[in-house]
């Protein structure tokens, strides 16, 4: 599973993030970075490549 996001080219902490496919709002650019962080990093068993976060298998 991916999930492609829509992220600007400067993002900053409080711009809002969206799926790229549907268009859902996902939360902010810091809320989404500190999910990742919570969750293992670049560690955990997601990946952040790209704008793509990809489950590991």
């Amino acid at each position: 599973m991916t999930i492609r996001l829509k992220i600007p080219a400067d993002a900053g902490p409080d711009d809002r993030i969206f799926c790229d496919d549907c268009g859902e709002f996902l939360g902010t650019w810091d809320d989404l970075l500190n999910d990742f962080e919570r969750q293992g990093g670049q560690d955990g068993v997601f990946r952040l490549d790209k704008g793509r976060i990809k489950r590991i298998d």
